[in-house]
Formats: structure tokens, sequence, C-alpha cells
């Protein structure tokens, strides 16, 4: 079976293929298949890469996270923004949005969360959300272009959910983008979460260590809410360092 994308007619080599155990509506498909070229899905009862023998081509990643120094990646089918927010694409061509274990172990459990309203437009690298702890607000960048069509009432309403399960119930608005095919391509997806989530967890441990003097245990991991255990750090110091940094970058420029 031939993986020809509908939108854009990227070959195989460019889809991301899943197993599943269903999908709403109609028959039960096993695997979904996720263009990385532009975004679109596909839900199939067979899969299609090592039905062409092309298995080896693009291998299809289990549902497992990787982690470095106790710090989860995305899923592998799931696209990572440099600042730290995620997007899992939706088979109603929708995008889930969200931020990243590496963001909440950093800042710990939020108090409030100040998220864009339905019908908000925004743009890739802009500034579209926020966490608020204490008198302290981080700001973080739209991994996409698009327009909020739903906000999730669960994280709105509690929003430690974001903290305890960032990757599942702890989403935080779905998107209809409006550039996703060239917004994906900014966007690491696949091992490159990992390698991302390990290369941040490295620069944070550089920065405890000449900041707060704190070094990680042999075999350990980086502890849970970062900020609150050494504010010396700064916050305002972690948030540009780690989630403002297109924004940074440009004022920079601009200076």
């Amino acid at each position: 079976m031939k993986l020809d994308c509908q939108n854009c007619g990227a070959m195989c080599g460019h889809w991301l293929v899943v197993e599943v155990h269903g999908h709403e509506g109609g028959a039960k498909p096993q695997f979904k298949c996720a263009c990385r070229q532009c975004g679109a899905i596909w839900f199939v009862n067979h899969h299609p890469l090592k039905e062409d023998g092309t298995a080896s081509r693009s291998p299809s990643p289990g549902p497992e996270m990787a982690e470095a120094f106790g710090i989860k990646s995305p899923p592998s089918d799931y696209y990572l923004h440099h600042g730290h927010a995620w997007v899992a694409l939706e088979d109603t061509g929708e995008v889930r949005v969200g931020l990243d274990d590496f963001s909440q172990k950093l800042l710990g459990p939020a108090d409030e969360l100040r998220l864009p309203a339905v019908g908000t437009v925004f743009y890739q690298d802009h500034v579209c959300m926020a966490v608020v702890k204490k008198a302290n607000k981080a700001s973080f960048e739209a991994p996409v272009d698009g327009m909020i069509t739903e906000v999730n009432p669960k994280v709105r309403a509690k929003p430690r959910l974001l903290h305890d399960d960032p990757y599942g119930e702890g989403w935080l608005f779905k998107v209809k983008p409006a550039n996703l095919q060239h917004n994906l391509a900014n966007l690491f997806s696949a091992e490159k979460n990992a390698a991302w989530i390990e290369k941040e967890s490295c620069r944070l441990l550089n920065l405890i260590d000449t900041t707060a003097g704190a070094t990680l245990p042999s075999g350990g991991g980086i502890i849970d809410d970062v900020f609150s255990h050494y504010p010396q750090m700064g916050w305002r110091r972690l948030v540009k360092e780690f989630f403002l940094t297109n924004v940074t970058r440009n004022w920079k420029k601009r200076s």
C-alpha cells in the first residue's frame, strides 16, 4: 500500500506511522499515519510501510516516552517547539497544544494559566499564553499559526493538571492551523524530541551548577520545581533562557 498524501503528495518517507487501538466513528483502524510534510492524518487497518517492505526507512515508534535526567520528552508523534510547547495532530484537521514536562519540572505547579480565548488568532513564535506562579509570570510562544477553537476546561479549572500530566489530560487548547506545513518544518519530532530535551536538560544542569552551586547525584534526576529550590537562578532569567528564546533573539537584533 503506497502512502501518497492527499494534501501535498508526499511519499512514504515523509510519513510517521503509529499504532493505535481505535478511532472515533465507524471502523476501528489499527494505525495512524501522519504526514510530516503537511500534517495530514490517515487511518488504515494495516501497517502500510511494512506492506511495502519499507519499514526500515520509516520505523514505527512505540507509545513510550524517552527520559533524560528524569524529564520526559513528548511522545514521538508529537511536534516540539524550541520554546517547550508541543503540538499533536488531530484527525479533525485541528492540533492540540500543550507544554512539555521540562517546563513543568523547571517552574513547578502553576497557580493560574492565562490561555487565549476561543477565536483568538496568533502566529508561530509570538507570545500566546502564560503560566502564573505567585507573583511570577512565564510567557510562552505559539508553536503554530492558527485560531483557537477550544480551551481544555479541565486544565482551566485545575491548573495543576498541566504539571501532573503535561502530555495527556493537561493539554491546553486546540487550534485550527493556518500554515501547518511551514510551521511543522520549524519544529522537532520523533527522535529529535528526546535529543532536544536531553540538550535542554544539560543546559539546565549547567545553569544550576554555575548559579546555585548544586550538582546532580550520579544516576539521579533533575528535581521537580527547580525554581522553588533554587530561586537565586532568577525567574525572569529562566523564562528568557528557555521559553522566550525567539523573542529574546529578535530583541537583541533590534537593539
